[in-house]
């Protein structure tokens, strides 16, 4: 104990005092403007849309002045990746970004004979995020079926629905939304077809059949050169040189390991390579695979254009991607982000959607057991919740 009141400096929470409201900061990289396709004059009309939004944090009575902490705000505009099949380019959708809070605890603590505060600057706390006009996949997928590479994945497992936030924000998950009126009766995601839901499947395993296939077609090819006559004689020509190099006493023993180690190749090179063999064998499960993903969908057009779920608990691809209509209550609905949500004629810095971001882990049961004895974190970011004037939000995205 001793050794660390020495070592360490020992830090003192101000809970009563004052605490500061730290300078607005805005981040809008080059390459989120850019995938964005978003001009100048959009950047700063997005920087004013969420400061507005900012000026609405400040009002609640929980942060409008900070008490024990220090408060921060800040935004930035979001990048936009390579559009996927279906989903929209950059320029036909808003855009999108987030506004960040933070109550950063008031500390104090000696640092070589001085007194030290991180009013100002630094710290660390648990944010909250306002995420606006973000409606891709990854801010609601929680899963997605396991037979779905991360790029050929087209959708996710429906989100489930929770209780209202704060009165009026809807539970999806973890994350918890406000949507604007002008884009009500809009949903934020459509169904998947069990056809759109197999088409990665039946990709990444007929890839994987004829990758394997022509490898083993391949391996035949050159296992059949390597031993023509040419080859054997080159290998040795090639042993005899080494040997040479090593002199008498070293080198009739390698030439004969070498020769030995060859014919051990070949013996086990033939058996894998043998009809029945363990390459011929795992071109078979291979196109087995395929198979199976193929019989999926031998349905009718109509079947195969149904909505669909995954079962992760059944066994056989057949019984995990099915039509949703008549499956088990463990069959998730899959769907995927309906990009007609946004109303397209309103200016592209037009807030439409918000979502309430990491949120969820200030509501765990350890986290709302610690009570709000500590100003800052996730004591103050459920008071703010709790405290802001949530019609205003709605007020500021229905403009």
């Amino acid at each position: 104990m001793l050794t660390a009141s020495i070592g360490f400096p020992q830090v003192r929470y101000r809970p009563t005092e004052n605490g500061p409201w730290r300078p607005w900061q805005f981040t809008a990289v080059a390459s989120a403007r850019q995938s964005r396709n978003a001009t100048a004059v959009e950047v700063q009309a997005w920087q004013a849309q969420l400061q507005e939004l900012g000026a609405i944090v400040r009002r609640a009575p929980a942060v409008s002045q900070p008490v024990g902490f220090a408060a921060e705000l800040w935004g930035s505009l979001d990048g936009y990746g390579t559009p996927a099949k279906g989903e929209p380019a950059a320029s036909k959708i808003p855009l999108a970004g987030s506004l960040s809070f933070a109550a950063f605890p008031l500390i104090e603590f000696m640092r070589n004979g001085k007194l030290m505060n991180e009013d100002l600057k630094g710290g660390e706390t648990e944010t909250l995020q306002f995420v606006v006009n973000r409606i891709d996949r990854g801010m609601f997928r929680q899963s997605m079926p396991i037979e779905w590479g991360g790029e050929d994945a087209v959708g996710f497992t429906q989100p489930k629905s929770g209780e209202l936030l704060a009165g009026t924000l809807m539970r999806i998950d973890d994350v918890f939304a406000l949507i604007s009126s002008r884009n009500s009766g809009r949903p934020l995601w459509v169904p998947l077809t069990l056809e759109e839901a197999m088409a990665p499947v039946l990709t990444q395993r007929r890839q994987n059949f004829e990758s394997r296939r022509d490898n083993y077609a391949k391996q035949q090819r050159e296992f059949v050169e390597w031993l023509t006559p040419q080859k054997r004689a080159e290998r040795r020509a090639g042993w005899e040189r080494t040997a040479a190099a090593m002199g008498a006493d070293r080198g009739p023993a390698f030439l004969a390991n070498m020769a030995k180690s060859d014919a051990d190749v070949e013996s086990i090179t033939r058996a894998q390579l043998a009809p029945g063999g363990s390459e011929e064998c795992s071109v078979q499960e291979a196109e087995r695979d395929m198979r199976e993903a193929e019989g999926v969908l031998t349905p009718p057009a109509a079947a195969r254009a149904a909505p669909a779920c995954y079962d992760k608990s059944a066994r056989g691809l057949a019984a995990r991607f099915r039509a949703l209509a008549g499956a088990p209550p463990t069959c998730e609905p899959l769907v995927k982000t309906n990009w007609a949500f946004f109303d397209t004629t309103r200016p592209r810095s037009a807030p439409q959607i918000l979502l309430l971001s990491h949120f969820g882990r200030c509501l765990t049961k350890e986290s709302t057991s610690r009570g709000d004895a500590l100003r800052g974190g996730c004591a103050i970011n459920r008071q703010l919740v709790e405290s802001m004037d949530w019609t205003a939000v709605r007020a500021w995205m229905d403009r």
